[in-house]
């Protein structure tokens, strides 16, 4: 979560809540105006009807503002919930040639033994699975991130047509 998504709504909120406060002075000072016995100055109290017209204007825009954003921040925060849940079904696994990888655990049922890559987890919050055959795999988002599983050493045929 990024904190300054949460400062934002945070200073959004109080600029909302002040501006309800103000509002409700105006709505009091309104009252004031039309309480007792003489007739209200009605220039005066147009005044205050178009403040508080404008004040509950940016009172409610603030809301949609605010409404917007706690739905973005729900929104991260279920994903990141969501991402959390899929990673911890994952656990970090040593191959014979001292290769890291992430492997699915063995307990998780519906999904065939697997490994994903640790750069693009730990780096960029990637699920990102290793494929390939033979002694090094590879990530599936990026080629570079490879990991040596086996040493298959080569035979005599090998090395004598160059292969």
């Amino acid at each position: 979560m990024d904190i300054t998504q949460l400062g934002a709504i945070v200073g959004l909120a109080t600029g909302a809540v002040g501006l309800t406060d103000k509002a409700t002075s105006t709505v009091a000072s309104i009252k004031e105006l039309f309480d007792g016995d003489k007739a209200p100055d009605s220039s005066e109290a147009a005044k205050l009807l178009n403040a508080l017209a404008g004040e509950l204007t940016s009172a409610n825009m603030m809301n949609v503002q605010l409404s917007a954003m706690l739905k973005t921040l729900t929104d991260e925060l279920r994903r990141q919930d969501e991402f959390a849940s899929e990673v911890a079904q994952y656990e970090l696994f040593k191959t014979p040639y001292d290769a890291m990888v992430y492997k699915l655990k063995a307990d998780t049922v519906g999904q065939p033994s697997h490994f994903i890559c640790p750069v693009c987890l730990k780096r960029d919050k990637l699920v990102s699975f290793i494929a390939g055959t033979g002694d090094y795999k590879y990530c599936q988002a990026d080629a570079t991130h490879q990991f040596q599983f086996s040493d298959t050493p080569y035979t005599e045929a090998e090395t004598t047509y160059g292969c």
